[in-house]
């Protein structure tokens, strides 16, 4: 195996089609490996310490359940869920923490929005390690987000205690095919030497260039009597910021979402 992991990264993309195959035991170790090693808060120290590590991840493999989670997280719509045949849950994981502390003497007042807010970043820079490690074994991934937006099922299906939430969910599995590669963001529009850039209009609408054309590829490719391109059609739907902002990224949606955020803190008690 030749490749850097820059060509891993650089050619990442997201799966939605897994061959019926097993991800064998020490494949699936390494990824986790690398998650646990992912960079964590609290510093380190010279001894051993790495921190805090306040996550914990839930490996899904039984068929059944993983069919359960695509009903209960997407009404049975993303059949990637149950083809895939692992799922990682990355949860924020202050129970184990402070029940630690409490255990050896120390004390147990870990919580509340900035320790969530530290938390947090364990949880997704443990996710990118085992993303990173799993395309280098030849696997794909997709990250499914509404593992969040679930609280009241998601919470009692993972037996989850006080003080654990989960945050994301990557499936894992060897893909049958590879979309094709998506354009992102120019550098320019994103990096920004010693203060902020504020670009024009003509810069920014430059910035969207790629990923325009790559929406109207899409659009057009559409079958005729699909009901997202008639829905489109009937929203008058132009370009991508008309698409993203009217039809999936809706103002409605972020304020239920809101909501969403609202109540998995409340029944995990990590406010």
């Amino acid at each position: 195996m030749n490749e850097s992991c820059l060509d891993f990264l650089f050619d990442r993309r997201s799966i939605l089609r897994y061959k019926d195959e097993e991800i064998p035991q020490d494949v699936l170790d390494r990824v986790l490996m690398a998650a646990q090693r992912a960079s964590a808060p609290g510093g380190t120290l010279t001894g051993g310490y790495r921190g805090a590590q306040p996550i914990s991840i839930i490996v899904v493999r039984n068929k059944a359940r993983r069919s359960q989670l695509n009903d209960m997280l997407c009404e049975g719509r993303k059949s990637c869920i149950e083809d895939a045949p692992v799922s990682l849950i990355f949860c924020v994981d202050t129970h184990r923490l402070n029940r630690w502390a409490e255990l050896e003497g120390g004390e147990s007042h870990f919580g509340g929005m900035g320790v969530l807010w530290v938390s947090l970043r364990a949880v997704y820079t443990a996710a990118q390690n085992a993303v990173v490690a799993a395309e280098a074994q030849g696997l794909g991934s997709q990250y499914i987000q509404e593992i969040v937006w679930q609280p009241h099922t998601a919470l009692d299906f993972f037996e989850l205690p006080k003080k654990v939430m989960p945050i994301t969910m990557l499936i894992l599995g060897y893909p049958s095919e590879r979309p094709p590669l998506a354009p992102t963001l120019p550098l320019e529009a994103i990096v920004h030497e010693e203060t902020y850039h504020d670009p024009s209009d003509d810069e920014l609408i430059a910035h969207y260039s790629a990923k325009e054309t790559y929406y109207q590829d899409w659009v057009r490719n559409l079958p005729a009597d699909s009901k997202l391109k008639k829905h489109i059609e009937k929203e008058g739907v132009k370009n991508l910021a008309q698409f993203v902002s009217q039809i999936t990224y809706t103002e409605s949606f972020y304020r239920w979402r809101d909501d969403m955020i609202k109540i998995n803190l409340a029944l995990s008690e990590l406010e």
